[in-house]
């Protein structure tokens, strides 16, 4: 982007910032859906997806909060799930300022930003809100490859939701300004293909007779570890054949080798 007076103005070579998608997962006030929306259209991000909002979220007072952005409240993705929300996505990150014991690397928004100029333009990245009272679950951390919190206060360290996305969408749009430095890397495994990684692994390790306790710590570990790691389509392919080699054959597959 070139810079005319206090404007950013998009370039032919600049990357898309149509890859990123800003999740807002059960939303329940109806008016942050709206402020999002502006915060978002404000930076030049237009992807707004939404899991379980509320019943009847577009009412006047989210329309009025979006205040020129009523268009991405028209076109926002609705989804009941978090998996349809993420298919496709390669990068997925959560934003909370509660620190949990299972979770990926934590990072401040300027450092998301600086992640962000790396990554090849051709990846899907997913940015998660969680609900207001609450935030994210653990088991979405856990979907995440890059935790985000913005340093706060101790005794006031509460940000609005609709204030936060404007925070990501600024410091992802001034990454984005740039040209990616990792052109050629290769092609990192979506969140979906890391799901069905994690669940022949946790399907391996049942089968392996771990109780039912270890199998769940050891999951977790799992992930965490995976998610730091940035694995490659290659990789999650590796991680298949090895959960299946622990796993062993199938019964079908032992009587067909029997009758050989």
């Amino acid at each position: 982007m070139k810079r005319e007076g206090p404007f950013w103005i998009d370039r032919g070579d600049a990357p898309s910032k149509e890859n990123v998608r800003f999740v807002l997962v059960g939303t329940t006030e109806p008016g942050n859906i709206g402020a999002a929306a502006r915060g978002m259209k404000a930076m030049g991000f237009r992807r707004l997806v939404l899991v379980a909002p509320a019943d009847g979220w577009k009412t006047p007072h989210a329309v009025a909060m979006a205040h020129g952005a009523e268009d991405l409240l028209e076109k926002a993705e609705i989804h009941e799930s978090l998996d349809e929300a993420l298919r496709g996505c390669t990068w997925v990150v959560g934003t909370t300022r509660r620190l949990r014991r299972h979770q990926a690397k934590t990072v401040t928004a300027r450092e998301w930003g600086a992640r962000l100029a790396r990554i090849p333009r051709s990846e899907e990245i997913a940015i998660l809100f969680g609900p207001e009272k609450t935030g994210l679950e653990n088991e979405d951390v856990l979907r995440c490859r890059l935790i985000v919190t913005i340093p706060s206060p101790i005794d006031y360290p509460s940000l609005n939701l609709a204030q936060a996305t404007m925070l990501m969408a600024y410091e992802s749009g001034l990454a984005l300004r740039e040209p990616a430095n990792r052109v050629g890397s290769p092609a990192l495994a979506s969140d979906d293909e890391m799901e069905r990684v994690y669940a022949r692994m946790e399907e391996a390790l049942r089968e392996s007779r771990m109780n039912e306790m270890k199998v769940r710590a050891m999951m977790k570990h799992l992930r965490v570890i995976l998610a730091r790691a940035e694995l490659s389509k290659d990789d999650a392919s590796t991680f298949h054949t090895l959960a299946s080699r622990i796993r062993g054959p199938r019964p079908r597959e032992k009587k067909a080798r029997a009758g050989e």
